[in-house]
C-alpha cells in the first residue's frame, strides 16, 4: 500500500472513530433521559404558539405523534447532522492534495475534535449552520456552485435560523463565499448581489422574530409540560427551555458577574485555534477583512452568553472550511522534527466551551 493510501486510510479511520465515540457517548446520554442543553434546546416547540428556536422541535414533536420516541428521534437527527458534517469535511479535505501538515487542521481541537474533548459543547444547534457552510465550501472547492444550489442553501439557512438565531452571526462567511464564486466565475455578479441581499434580508427577518418572539416564563412552562406529556423527565427543561425566560439584561449581567482575569484566556484559545493557518498562504487582505467583520458579528454573543469557547470554535470551524476550500500552500518545508511539534499541538490543549473564558483544556489528558 502506498504512503498516500495509508495516510488517507488512517485519516478516515480517525475521523470516523471520533464520530463513533461521540455517537455512543451521546446515545448513553439519551438513554439516561437526555441533557437539558444538548437535547432540551432541540425540543423547543410551538406548543404555546410561535417562538424562536422552535421549528425543529415542533417537527420532532409532530413525528413523535406516530409512536416514535421523542428523545431517540432527536438523537437520530443530531447524529445524522454530525454524520453529514464529518462526511462533508472529509470530502473537503480530500478535494486537494494534502501534506501531513494539514492534519493540524483536520484534527485541531478547534475543529471536528471540539466536542470530543469537551463533550458538553457538542450536539448544539450550531451544527446546523456549520454543516451547511461545510457543504457550501465543498461546492466552492469543486467549482460546482450554481444558482439553484445557492437557492437551496438559502432555504436551509432560513430553516437553521428558525431553529436557532445563532445562524445569523455567521452571515459574513456566506456572503464571502458568494463573492469568491464571482471571482472564480461560478456565479454571475448580478446573481451574487441578489443572493447576498436575500441572505441579509433573511437575517434581519430572523433577528426580528427572535426579538418579538423570544419566549417567557409561561411559554417555557407550556413547552416543558408538552414534553412531560411525552413521558420525558422534567429536568430536560432546565437548560435551553428554561433559558427562554431570560431577557437580554439578565444574560448580560450573568456575563459581567462571571468575568474575571481568566476570561482573557479566550485570546489564548483563539491564538491556538488559528496558529496553523499562519503557516499557510491563506491570509491576505480579503481574508483579514473577513476576520475583522466576522469577529465584529460575533461580539454580541460574547456579551449575551457565557459559552465563549463555543464562539471561538464556531469562528475556527468557518475559517477552517474556507481554508480547506481555498487554493493555498504551506510555507513550512517538511522536517521530521515538525511531527513532534504537531503531535504536541494536537494533543495537549483544548477549548472549554464555557464559561466566559476560563482555563485552557489539557487535550487528551483532560477529556470530559
Amino acid at each position: 500500500m502506498s504512503k498516500k493510501l495509508m495516510h488517507g486510510s488512517y485519516r478516515s479511520m480517525m475521523v470516523w472513530f471520533v464520530f463513533t465515540i461521540l455517537s455512543l457517548r451521546y446515545g448513553f446520554e439519551i438513554w439516561r433521559g437526555g441533557d437539558s442543553w444538548q437535547t432540551g434546546d432541540w425540543l423547543i416547540n410551538y406548543s404555546d404558539g410561535f417562538i424562536r428556536r422552535g421549528l425543529l422541535g415542533s417537527i420532532l414533536y409532530w413525528l413523535s405523534d406516530f409512536g416514535a420516541s421523542l428523545l431517540w428521534l432527536t438523537f437520530g437527527l443530531q447524529i445524522t447532522i454530525y454524520g453529514l458534517m464529518f462526511t462533508l469535511v472529509s470530502k473537503l479535505y480530500k478535494a486537494s492534495e494534502r501534506s501531513l501538515f494539514w492534519l493540524l487542521i483536520l484534527f485541531s481541537p478547534a475543529f471536528l475534535l471540539f466536542p470530543f474533548y469537551h463533550f458538553s459543547g457538542g450536539f448544539r444547534k450550531e451544527i446546523l449552520v456549520l454543516t451547511l457552510f461545510a457543504y457550501f465550501s465543498l461546492l466552492f472547492a469543486k467549482s460546482s456552485v450554481s444558482n439553484s444550489k445557492v437557492i437551496w442553501i438559502i432555504v436551509f439557512y432560513l430553516l437553521a435560523g428558525l431553529s436557532h438565531e445563532l445562524t445569523i452571526f455567521v452571515l459574513p462567511f456566506f456572503i464571502f463565499v458568494l463573492w469568491r464564486c464571482v471571482e472564480t466565475s461560478q456565479l454571475e455578479l448580478k446573481y451574487a448581489i441578489w443572493f447576498s441581499v436575500v441572505f441579509i434580508l433573511i437575517s434581519f427577518f430572523l433577528i426580528t422574530l427572535s426579538y418579538f418572539f423570544k419566549g417567557s416564563v409561561e411559554s417555557a412552562s407550556v413547552i416543558c409540560n408538552s414534553l412531560v406529556h411525552r413521558s420525558l423527565d422534567p429536568n430536560i427543561c432546565n437548560g435551553g427551555i428554561a433559558w427562554l425566560q431570560e431577557d437580554a439584561s439578565g444574560s448580560i449581567q450573568r456575563v459581567v458577574d462571571m468575568f474575571n482575569g481568566r476570561s482573557f484566556n479566550v485570546l489564548q484559545f483563539a491564538f491556538l485555534a488559528f496558529l496553523p493557518t499562519a503557516f499557510t498562504t491563506f491570509w491576505n487582505k480579503e481574508t483579514l477583512i473577513l476576520l475583522v467583520v466576522s469577529v465584529a458579528f460575533m461580539v454580541p454573543l460574547f456579551v449575551l452568553a457565557i459559552d465563549w469557547g463555543r464562539w471561538i470554535y464556531i469562528l475556527a470551524f468557518m475559517f477552517y472550511c474556507l481554508l480547506l476550500s481555498s487554493k493555498v500552500s504551506v510555507k513550512l518545508p517538511f522536517q521530521f522534527s515538525y511531527l513532534v511539534f504537531g503531535l504536541i499541538y494536537l494533543t495537549t490543549w483544548s477549548i472549554p466551551h464555557c464559561c466566559v473564558g476560563g482555563a485552557i483544556g489539557s487535550g487528551i489528558f483532560g477529556i470530559r
